[in-house]
Parts: C-alpha cells; structure tokens; sequence
C-alpha cells in the first residue's frame, strides 16, 4: 500500500483546467502490489510512462482523480519531469452509462468490417469535438487542423442510435 499524505495534490489540466484533489480523502491509501503478485494499475502506468518517456498523458475525465495519485508517485519514486494531463469528455452509451459491449458492437473494427471509412469516424468525432455542427466525413488532417480545445463541450459524448445508423450509412 502507499501511504497517501494527507494534503492537496495541485496540478493544471490542459482541459480541465486547475485540479486540487486531496487523495487521502478521496481513497486514502491504495494499492501498489495485487495479492496476485502484480503492479496494481497506479503503480504500472507511472513506471510504464516514466520509461517510456511520456510527458503528456490524455485520457477519459472519469481518471482525472487517478492524476493526483500518480502524481504522488512520480514525486516519490523520483521521477522528472512529471507529466501533463488532460482529461477529456468519454464516450457515453444513450443510457449514461460508460459506451462499452453492452450497448451493442461500437468497435472501430466493427465499422471496418462494414465498409465504413476512416474519414466517417474521424467525422462523427469531430461532430462530438465542436469542429463540425453536422456529421460529415472528414479526414485526420483536416481534424487536426479544425479541432480546439476551447471548441470541445465539457459534457460527455452519447454515442446514439443516430450516430450508429449515420456511420452505416457512409459505408462504401
């Protein structure tokens, strides 16, 4: 177990902006090493990033708790610099929940498989993202070109039954 000080952890989110979270009130201690013998998920993605090299990390804002903790161990293990961050809205399935198997098969290789391109995909995201205010096909380039962080609604994204029968309908 690591021992969580008690006290903020304080850091700037490049999308959530400024975070003060406290650890030893939200999980207090946690785990580092599983009973089956194994790195817990804190613990393996500080080592794993740090030997990597990683010095942004983007993720779902459902982890934006989990920076404070793998703060606190960069800190202790010594490790600099210590990353960024950036939490961004998920994906949400239409019943609010957490877009995963049970809401049916959303796999990019589903879409794939159905003759979908990538440019429909990259579409619908940048329809999510504030690029774009309809769907519409669009390539990687142009999304990165268009896409803005201050564009992005800071709510989750409900991937719908609207959104599944537009993808389809792009397929070649």
């Amino acid at each position: 177990r690591f021992c969580t000080p008690p006290g903020e952890v304080g850091f700037a989110d490049g999308f959530a902006g400024k975070q003060r979270i406290d650890p030893s009130q939200t999980v207090g201690d946690f785990v580092l090493w599983t009973r089956r013998g194994q790195p817990s998920y804190q613990l393996a993605v500080v080592v794993d990033d740090h030997r990597q090299g990683v010095t942004q990390i983007v993720r779902g804002d459902d982890l934006l708790d989990s920076a404070a903790r793998q703060l606190l161990l960069w800190r202790a293990l010594g490790y600099l610099p210590e990353p960024t961050f950036m939490h961004l809205p998920l994906v949400l399935g239409p019943d609010g929940r957490r877009l995963a198997k049970r809401h049916g098969d959303t796999r990019i290789d589903h879409y794939r498989a159905k003759g979908v391109p990538a440019a429909a995909v990259i579409g619908l995201i940048a329809f999510w993202s504030g690029v774009n205010g309809v769907r519409q096909q669009l390539d990687a380039k142009a999304f990165m070109a268009s896409l803005n962080l201050d564009t992005i609604p800071a709510g989750p994204k409900t991937f719908t039954d609207e959104d599944d029968r537009w993808l389809l309908s792009q397929a070649r």
